[in-house]
């Protein structure tokens, strides 16, 4: 196939596309990629290969392409072998902006981020695999340091990293053109050899059942549509092999990471906010019995009180309460209860949950009426935004109500990290509520995306479904 039948012309672009340039691209947040583990299969015998280990290259707008590629993976790998997937995502220290994506250069930093040993393989995240990557990564690799379609084509590789990282440096990744990483490779001998090309399969290339890896290489008829505003999508004539998938991962509930395997970023940033209950922030005077005491609910009393009174709601969850000091106290509890309650919603029995405020960290039993979360969305990693949500939805019996801040906050982290690390359009969190939401049809939701400028606050409700 052509090089130019994969190109993105003018004639794709919208004005956006055209006014584009890396230069906007913020520094990146990350500092190591996340990794998704997949263990063995429970009740499956270990094998005694190593770990499949995958680096994958992708951005924020492509967190479907993300999920698709790894729910690919799981339906065909070997049961009895851990895979390990890490996601280069928004890394420190790189010079994204004279990449064509967001991750262009992140693979040749591959073999010093994998230790300088064992294999890895490479992925950009446009991709499924149909065949079990195991097998890629146990091939003979004869005497080359990498393996690719083309000397040229480096979207999937098999690497050596031991060989590679002698010639391919994470300091240079960092800065470097993808001109200069050809260019070394070519002054070593037999550094590149050729794979096999059903692994990288490009959109035309695409044979079923011969395929095991297919690769949506044009921009333009990507099935998930990753940059609307900025190309003029047109249909994929296979998209129906991407699709179906996506709709197996929606059917099962599938997230990337979980409740039971967080992401690390996640796990990382409940710590700080641990710490800042019992230190205080700087913020707040530093007083810990102002910090995240719930002050956010009062503004959000009519919206939930509407809730309340169209489904009958008796029992109430909120979900990352903090402090929970604006409730009323609810009668015979003690001091210092997690139970409350509040006049203006009629009086039903609000229960208080914080992971990192003691008190009130155990998570509570059962299902309520209604689950709320006003201060709670925006201060979670976004890979981890639909496994929340899923525990939003999963612990409601009639209604969903969650909040979003659409804008950077004042506070920051211990870390120096903005105290809202997920800083997204309201639409982007209303797909994010839609998607969700589909498992859960008895549940009727509400979010509300707050904005902010320097001259206004205010607010967009989005809810469903059927309800005005």
């Amino acid at each position: 196939m052509a090089k130019g039948e994969f190109a993105t012309t003018l004639k794709h672009r919208k004005l956006p596309y055209l006014l584009f340039a890396g230069w906007h691209r913020g520094p990146g947040v990350r500092a190591r990629p996340e990794c998704v583990r997949l263990d063995v299969e429970p009740g499956v015998t270990p094998s005694d290969k190593p770990p499949v280990r995958i680096f994958l290259g992708t951005e924020p707008a492509q967190y479907r392409a993300e999920r698709v590629f790894i729910w690919s993976i799981k339906k065909v790998r070997d049961p009895s072998r851990v895979y390990e997937i890490y996601l280069m995502k928004e890394l420190e220290g790189f010079d994204r902006r004279s990449w064509k994506t967001g991750f262009t250069c992140y693979r040749f930093a591959i073999p010093e981020m994998a230790g300088s040993h064992g294999r890895a393989i490479y992925n950009d995240v446009d991709q499924i695999y149909l065949g079990d990557p195991a097998e890629l990564f146990d091939m003979d690799m004869g005497p080359h340091g990498y393996l690719c379609l083309t000397r040229q084509e480096t979207s999937v590789m098999l690497l050596d990293c031991e060989k590679m990282a002698r010639i391919w440096h994470y300091a240079d990744a960092q800065v470097m053109k993808k001109k200069h990483f050809r260019e070394a490779a070519r002054a070593v001998e037999d550094c590149w050899g050729p794979m096999p090309p059903e692994w990288n399969a490009r959109d035309r290339e695409y044979t079923s059942g011969k395929s095991k890896l297919f690769h949506f290489t044009t921009l333009q008829t990507q099935p998930w549509k990753p940059f609307p505003e900025q190309l003029k999508y047109r249909d994929h004539k296979d998209s129906e092999v991407w699709d179906s998938l996506e709709r197996e991962a929606d059917a099962a509930g599938f997230t990337v990471f979980t409740k039971e395997k967080p992401s690390q970023r996640f796990t990382d940033i409940l710590e700080q906010y641990a710490h800042l209950h019992e230190n205080g922030a700087p913020e707040e005077g530093g007083d810990p019995a102002k910090t995240f005491d719930g002050h956010s609910l009062p503004r959000h009393v009519v919206r939930i009180r509407s809730l309340v009174e169209a489904t009958g709601a008796d029992t109430i969850l909120d979900y990352g309460s903090g402090k929970g000091l604006h409730y009323d106290t609810l009668p015979d509890e003690p001091t210092g209860s997690r139970y409350k309650t509040l006049a203006a919603w009629g009086n039903p029995r609000v229960t208080c949950y914080d992971p990192a405020f003691p008190p009130f960290a155990s998570e509570p039993e059962g299902k309520f009426d209604g689950v709320i979360s006003t201060d709670v969305l925006e201060h979670i990693p976004e890979e981890d935004v639909p496994w929340v949500l899923h525990e939003l939805f999963r612990r409601a019996d009639r209604f969903v109500y969650g909040v979003a801040a659409c804008y950077p906050a004042r506070k920051s982290l211990p870390n120096g990290e903005n105290a809202h690390c997920t800083v997204k359009p309201p639409e982007w969190w209303a797909e994010q509520f839609r998607r969700v939401s589909v498992r859960y049809p008895g549940v009727r939701w509400m979010l509300y995306a707050k904005q902010k400028t320097v001259l206004r606050k205010w607010g967009e409700t989005f809810t469903g479904p059927d309800i005005h």
